[in-house]
């Protein structure tokens, strides 16, 4: 029950749905990662760890733990948007057994799956809701730190996103994401790629560009290949 609008939200397989109304539209790449054997069989002991290392030539495991490792000690509350089946989210719970994880994505499949594993994984600590990135349910100023992996680039309104993720955070709170760059001028193969499946990407100086409008500060920043990790603090 939300305490100012007195709306009850329901809570479904172990997550608490804030999207109750009719879906968004999704680009195929992210209708694909909606489709239940995918989630429960390919996606992240195959499709994202081959993607992943295609993208960056790593392994997407020990990666886990690095992007995890960006996020300064703390107690309080971090955001793990776009969650996905809660790789991300399970690994801060771990790490920061005194702070509580909120996963936050669209995909009632991935929210179920991530619910699965944090019970398997006996963690306390970490909690699941379901909501669109770019109209966040939370107040401004309310977590330490905010969480986006493998996601930003694919949001609809980008700008809207990042908005979103410096509306809720903290004075002087992390921003620790993992996306994915591209060239001004890709190969035919790439923009084809991009125009069918939509899985997008940044330019690098655009990106930047974006997070100076919204008052982030690049702390931390790792290019491999077109795999790109970054720490941002946000500075007013």
């Amino acid at each position: 029950m939300c305490l100012g609008c007195r709306i009850a939200f329901p809570v479904r397989n172990g997550y608490l749905d804030l999207h109750p109304g009719s879906p968004e539209p999704t680009p195929p790449i992210q209708a694909l990662m909606e489709c239940a054997p995918i989630v429960d069989f390919l996606y992240e002991d195959v499709w994202r760890p081959i993607g992943y290392f295609i993208a960056s030539k790593h392994s997407f495991p020990k990666d886990v733990e690095r992007i995890a490792s960006l996020v300064p000690p703390r107690r309080g509350l971090i955001l793990d948007l776009a969650c996905g089946p809660g790789t991300i989210t399970r690994r801060l719970a771990k790490r920061f057994p005194d702070s509580s994880v909120i996963g936050f994505d669209l995909s009632p499949q991935m929210l179920g799956r991530a619910v699965r594993l944090t019970q398997k994984d006996d963690l306390a600590n970490a909690y699941y809701m379901r909501g669109s990135a770019l109209s966040l349910p939370f107040r401004p100023e309310s977590f330490d730190a905010v969480t986006c992996c493998g996601a930003l680039q694919l949001f609809s309104d980008q700008d809207q996103a990042v908005g979103e993720i410096a509306r809720v955070l903290k004075l002087n709170g992390d921003f620790v994401c993992q996306t994915t760059l591209g060239p001004r001028r890709p190969p035919l193969y790439v923009r084809a790629a991009d125009r069918l499946l939509k899985f997008g990407y940044f330019y690098l100086d655009d990106l930047k560009e974006r997070l100076g409008r919204f008052k982030f500060n690049l702390v931390a920043e790792e290019r491999s290949n077109i795999n790109y990790i970054f720490r941002a603090a946000k500075t007013g």
